[in-house]
């Protein structure tokens, strides 16, 4: 092993092309995992270290990824206790070699031009970091929308764009996965372990630390809707994370970046309403109900008044003076992907 390493390591010296870490976190995914790492696989750009993590996953996802690093040198598995998806992402920084790094989940994957599109839109702009977008897909279901070998449209933005269009969810988002970092990025920053929502404030930080951040229009990356996902499962207070985390996020903005205020709010608004409409037992979790409402009345006003805001969100904002009732009600109608996965049944 330390031999294929030394290898691969040399020839990545030979290389124009960087050595980029592919981090996987692997957790009950068997149904799931092949299609992940097979789009790996087949990226365009072949320089690349895939790191798979076993979480700990107690079904058979430990020897799939064994098979995997037995057919392709460039596969290196990580088995550890379960820790969680943060826990997971953290032990793969603490190992990787690459110079840059992304992630994809195990139940996720990719167009095969998903790397080489990051890999160009940095190096030819000279940007700290890149990101791409993604399509939802519904489990069961193939992709509207196939990779391009180029990435068109490339906009080059300052940190503090980056941050406004990521606080709209205007072509960037919070997450982890869909982006490529520089390896240095990291060296003062890991994911909370233990909570849920994890990426949101690690992403914001590393946007801050950025001069130039390069944002691809294509449509590389494909994320599963899984009726078991933490989306979709049932509400527990755990989930609460998202609505602490943002808040957070919304005071680290407003003492930085002034202007960006009513951006924060329009996104600390909506991610409110996403959780607050994931409780469907209001009686049981009442406390929470009730927070989560208030913060929605709190914050209304100032989302119907900013019209930069998301329609969606300004929508959410009028329909709200009519009361939950009348909000869910509506909120119900508009989620298609919803109703066509029949989570409210």
């Amino acid at each position: 092993m330390g031999k294929e390493w030394a290898e691969l390591e040399e020839e990545s010296k030979m290389v124009r092309d960087p050595l980029v870490t592919v981090i996987v976190p692997v957790y009950k995914v068997e149904k799931y995992l092949s299609r992940c790492v097979e789009s790996i696989f087949a990226q365009k750009y072949g320089n690349l270290e895939i790191i798979l993590v076993d979480d700990g996953s107690p079904d058979s996802c430990g020897s799939i990824c064994e098979e995997y690093r037995r057919k392709d040198r460039r596969v290196r598995v990580i088995h550890k206790e379960n820790g969680g998806l943060s826990d997971a992402r953290n032990a793969a920084l603490d190992a990787m070699r690459g110079e840059l790094v992304t992630f994809i989940d195990s139940d996720d994957f990719v167009s095969e031009y998903y790397i080489s599109n990051l890999v160009t839109a940095m190096l030819e702009n000279d940007a700290d970091l890149s990101m791409s977008w993604f399509e939802n897909v519904l489990e069961g279901e193939e992709p509207k929308n196939r990779g391009t070998e180029t990435a068109e449209g490339v906009q080059i933005c300052t940190r503090l764009e980056c941050l406004e269009k990521m606080l709209y969810q205007d072509g960037v988002e919070t997450t982890a996965w869909g982006k490529l970092y520089k390896r240095e990025q990291f060296a003062h920053w890991r994911y909370p372990v233990g909570k849920l929502y994890e990426d949101i404030l690690v992403t914001y930080h590393i946007i801050d630390s950025c001069k130039k951040i390069a944002v691809i229009p294509n449509v590389d990356y494909y994320y599963v809707q899984r009726r078991d996902s933490i989306q979709y499962e049932p509400f527990r207070e755990a989930k609460l994370d998202a609505v602490i985390h943002m808040k957070e996020l919304e005071a680290l903005v407003a003492e930085k970046y002034p202007e960006l205020r009513a951006a924060a709010c329009c996104r600390y608004f909506s991610i409110t309403c996403n959780i607050l409409f994931q409780i469907k037992d209001i009686s049981r979790f009442q406390e929470a109900f009730s927070f989560l409402w208030e913060e929605i009345r709190k914050n209304r006003k100032y989302v119907i008044l900013n019209k930069k805001g998301r329609k969606k969100a300004r929508a959410a904002a009028v329909v709200s003076y009519l009361g939950y009732a009348v909000m869910r009600q509506a909120y119900s109608r508009t989620q298609a992907r919803a109703w066509r996965m029949r989570w409210d049944d």
